[in-house]
């Protein structure tokens, strides 16, 4: 999701610069909500992976000639598609064997670690679109913001008065321990009046039931089978989300949610096949908030595993070729005191 929402600054920079530009964006379909309201897009053309998908929406794409194709992100599969589009120019941030069918001469190259929101902007300089800042686009429609109110109308809560706390993530390594929330949720309910909504995507479901099987309080609700744009819609009536390196964490910094994002230091690596410390490249330096202010977002770093699993030799090389190795500061864990402080910064 991040990938995703990455690209928005990059798309209201060029609708900023050529006010007249008509502006197409191919995504996924699980995106869609979004961008549906997104006001500097005119039409968004869903893409699958399997080619005999690809071919439906063909016919859409044909109809235009694009002065300037942008790649924010894309995988293999769209090798299909793209010698099929009709374009003048096409550039891509992404190393030249990423993509099949893009060549060296189409790749923007940074020489040095930028963020991915920079990445994309950097393109830009290609058609003399300069920076129109940095922050994240969601839009949510009418239906979606109703939802929402009614959501919490039907369960006692009020906008505002109350703290998401999302359980999920994309990997094991990123999913905080789940007695860790529910510690975190047991102070926040003795020391504040705010209700607490568990919340997270639909491979979280088993998580969000373990802690329903643990707590069981007043104030606490658990969402389940909500849509993504439902979701969006939810977020943004929190007064807090806590989240960690996550979809949700991007959505409440594009909804200007005042975010307390937890990252983890230690990881799964795939190379090596033990868990060792996470590559920089991936930490919220390069893929988390980015000129958001201090009042807007907090980023805790930490382990989330028991220390015993954890190698302490050099895992792999980052981006400038050095090795990465797990010093203390990677083993030292995010406590729920140390959520706890952040909350009452933001209270």
């Amino acid at each position: 999701m991040g990938d995703t929402l990455w690209s928005t600054p990059a798309i209201r920079a060029i609708k900023n610069k050529i006010s007249h530009s008509q502006i197409d964006l191919l995504i996924q379909p699980q995106w869609q909500s979004l961008f549906n309201r997104n006001k500097y897009i005119s039409h968004l053309f869903f893409y699958y992976p399997q080619w005999y998908r690809q071919l439906i929406i063909l016919p859409s794409l044909l109809k235009f000639h694009y002065d300037h194709v942008f790649i924010f992100h894309a995988n293999k599969d769209i090798r299909r598609i793209l010698p099929l589009l009709r374009f003048t120019s096409i550039w891509s941030h992404q190393y030249p064997n990423a993509i099949p069918g893009i060549s060296e001469d189409q790749v923007i190259h940074i020489d040095i670690p930028i963020h991915g929101i920079l990445r994309r902007i950097e393109m830009l300089k290609k058609i003399q679109v300069p920076l129109n800042g940095t922050s994240m686009d969601i839009f949510i429609d009418q239906k979606n913001h109703q939802n929402a109110l009614s959501y919490l109308k039907n369960n006692n809560i009020k906008p505002k008065e109350f703290i998401y706390l999302n359980v999920g993530g994309s990997l094991p390594h990123k999913q905080w321990p789940i007695e860790q929330f529910i510690a975190l949720a047991k102070i926040i309910l003795q020391n504040t009046s705010l209700s607490i909504v568990f919340g997270g995507g639909p491979d979280d479901i088993q998580r969000i039931n373990s802690i329903n099987n643990q707590i069981k309080q007043e104030r606490i609700v658990f969402t389940r089978q909500r849509t993504l744009g439902e979701n969006c819609a939810l977020i943004n009536k929190a007064k807090i989300i806590i989240t960690p390196d996550s979809g949700p964490m991007h959505i409440g910094l594009a909804l200007k949610v005042p975010t307390i994002s937890l990252w983890p230091t230690i990881g799964f690596i795939k190379s090596t096949g033990a868990h060792g410390a996470i590559d920089p490249m991936n930490g919220p330096d390069y893929c988390g908030p980015l000129n958001i202010d201090n009042t807007l977002s907090c980023v805790l770093l930490g382990n989330f595993f028991n220390k015993s699993n954890i190698v302490t030799t050099s895992i792999y090389r980052n981006f400038n070729n050095t090795e990465v190795k797990v010093e203390p500061y990677h083993l030292e864990a995010i406590s729920v005191d140390d959520v706890w402080e952040k909350i009452l910064k933001f209270l």
